[in-house]
């Protein structure tokens, strides 16, 4: 059985992801995680995932699906969590190719405003010496501007700057929503406030996963 996990960058996806397996049964895929570790095994699927990464190109969702595929090997019994699986719509398409073995039981939307999303993202800081990460909202360092941990310099990361945020919130409005509406058509869809607390926002998740 298969529970989805889908959110925007800065909805707080992998912290919600990374709660669910530590207080309950489910086993986790990520595809970034996937991939790293059919690669550092010397899979076939792996050495062609390497393939496409080395020449700097996407890796082709029939390549994603065979990494899944392998990850997911002997798992029947178990309800595995998809983190950033799938992206788009022919990515939901071709999961359902699985069905007959892995169905998908849910497909959890963590829904968060552009507004708030914007807050968060553009608040992130990281450590320039020891990479400790702040917010400068939420989780301030006590001296503004400086680690904590061992005093140097906090920046902002490129990626995290509002042009580039506001482009990555755009692919992703652009490329998910038709992946929302395609398991809404089935019924599979639970859309979750998560602008609340990580742990409210947990709260909500489990009732789905232990259901």
């Amino acid at each position: 059985m298969i529970l989805i996990l889908i959110g925007a960058p800065g909805a707080g996806k992998g912290t919600q992801a990374d709660k669910l397996v530590e207080e309950t049964d489910c086993y986790k895929i990520s595809t970034g995680d996937a991939l790293r570790r059919q690669i550092s095994l010397g899979t076939e699927i792996g050495k062609l995932a390497e393939s496409f990464i080395n020449e700097g190109n996407l890796v082709p969702d029939d390549v994603l699906l065979g990494v899944l595929k392998a990850e997911l090997s002997g798992k029947e019994d178990k309800l595995v969590l998809l983190d950033g699986y799938p992206r788009n719509l022919q990515q939901a398409k071709t999961l359902e190719t699985l069905k007959s073995s892995y169905p998908v039981s849910n497909v959890i939307h963590l829904d968060v405003g552009s507004e708030l999303l914007m807050k968060r993202l553009t608040g992130r800081r990281v450590c320039s010496g020891c990479g400790a990460s702040y917010h400068m909202i939420s989780m301030p360092p006590a001296k503004e501007g400086f680690c904590d941990r061992c005093g140097d310099s906090l920046y902002q990361r490129k990626d995290d700057h509002e042009d580039k945020i506001r482009t990555r919130l755009e692919v992703y409005d652009r490329e998910t929503s038709p992946v929302l509406d395609f398991y809404k058509e089935k019924g599979l869809y639970t859309r979750v406030n998560a602008e609340g607390s990580a742990s409210d926002v947990f709260e909500q998740l489990k009732k789905f996963v232990n259901a």
